[in-house]
């Protein structure tokens, strides 16, 4: 079966090529980790068979950063790898998790795959929310390598295509032993993925993330922050989190009617220069927080920029009020759990479709506040900003709800002691 894959995807490959060398000489976007996506790793010296971790991009690498240690401790036989597809994962891996061996994800080529395997020799494969690439779990099935689908979620659209090709990946869906979904709805879709013939488990055991929640600021990095941002005792602070284009556009031109300090974190890397040059045509003086510090702090009143990977947990512990992006387009949201969970009101777009469970847990309760377009932004952000005791009840009823959905990650090691054959 897996030659069949691999002959779709050098078909593909074949079709796409000039447009993929195009990309990778004019913007870099696929050259970062190629080597060892093609089977390049980097050595590898511990003997032990592993626990091989796959996190997508930088949002899942944050959340299972207390999996992996509790791995660590409870399986000293075993070395915990972890491997990431997106460049900014491979940074944050780089800084976060400099003891752990990781890299790239291999590419779904059953050579590539198979040198993985080799190098990395797993007792147990955990795929993170949703990968579910053919030849890598038909691989793990013909090793003996039972998978663990963690964490898992199925958007409605996933949905949609991984069922109209159930047919051709019933085989790699066979591989995956359990599948630990985070709510019912999405364990009723696993289901019927699964299908009926599956010996695969569908559990529900809730969402890593809400484990994974910094639940206080870090006062140290708090007091860093202020004191490079400027912010005066008096300023209230708005933070705009993982914003996407369109989101931009909006947020740059309500800025003078706001009356507050203001931080905007685009989603991805590549959009900072466009939104520094929306700022500038505005009129609106902005600092880009890499070139800031306390010893070069930035003037009182300007924009800032967050131009780095990994702070962003840390920076909306300064917010009054927080935005979260990818939510006023049709893009399906971006993480609002962390603000959430310090507290902080917060507020999202009408397009969260990627976070379903969580937005409706948040409306249950009254601990989060939807805005259908950019003027309803306004007006709510406005209104927040002038009442402390509304900032206050919004943000702790989220808090409160979110923090007691922990017990995820107690689960999820339940079934990894069972998966390899050793007492809870």
């Amino acid at each position: 079966m897996r030659w069949l894959f691999n002959l779709g995807y050098l078909w593909l490959a074949a079709w796409i090529w000039p447009w993929f060398v195009f990309k990778y000489i004019t913007t870099g976007k696929y050259r970062a980790g190629i080597s060892q996506r093609l089977g390049g790793l980097p050595p590898r010296q511990d003997p032990r068979q592993s626990i091989w971790v796959h996190a997508v991009s930088v949002g899942e690498l944050l959340q299972i950063k207390p999996l992996l240690k509790a791995l660590r401790e409870r399986y000293p036989q075993h070395d915990v790898v972890v491997t990431y597809t997106t460049r900014t994962a491979a940074e944050i891996a780089a800084r976060e998790l400099p003891d752990y061996y990781h890299c790239y994800s291999p590419l779904d080529l059953s050579w590539v795959v198979d040198r993985f395997f080799d190098t990395l020799n797993p007792a147990l494969v955990v795929l993170v929310e949703l990968e579910l690439w053919p030849n890598w779990l038909i691989t793990a099935r013909k090793r003996g390598v039972p998978v663990l689908l963690a964490n898992g979620r199925i958007s409605e659209k996933s949905f949609g295509n991984y069922r109209r090709f159930a047919w051709l990946l019933r085989g790699a869906y066979d591989a995956i032993r359990v599948w630990a979904m985070q709510d019912e709805t999405y364990a009723q879709r696993a289901r019927e993925l699964a299908g009926d013939g599956n010996p695969a488990r569908v559990v529900v055991t809730g969402n890593l993330k809400y484990d994974a929640l910094r639940a206080e600021p870090d006062a140290e990095k708090t007091a860093y922050f202020r004191q490079a941002f400027a912010l005066a005792d008096t300023d209230r602070v708005l933070v705009c989190g993982s914003t996407h284009p369109g989101e931009h556009e909006a947020l740059v031109e309500m800025l003078p009617r706001l009356g507050c300090r203001v931080v905007i974190v685009p989603r991805h890397p590549e959009r900072h220069a466009s939104v520094r040059d929306l700022l500038t045509r505005a009129g609106a003086a902005w600092a880009n927080r890499s070139a800031l510090s306390p010893d070069t702090p930035a003037r009182p009143g300007d924009v800032i920029l967050l131009d780095t990977v990994g702070e962003l947990a840390h920076v909306y512990a300064l917010a009054d009020v927080v935005f979260v992006g990818g939510s006023l387009i049709p893009h399906g949201g971006q993480n609002m759990a962390e603000p959430v969970a310090l507290g902080k009101a917060t507020l999202f777009g009408p397009h969260t479709h990627n976070f379903k469970a969580t937005v409706r847990e948040l409306k249950e309760c009254a601990g989060a506040l939807e805005v259908r377009n950019a003027v309803d932004l306004e007006r709510e952000v406005k209104r927040l900003l002038a009442d402390a005791d509304a900032r206050a009840k919004l943000g702790q009823a989220g808090r409160t709800r979110l923090l007691a959905g922990r017990g995820a990650l107690e689960r999820h090691l339940k079934l990894i002691s069972e998966l390899l054959h050793e007492p809870a």
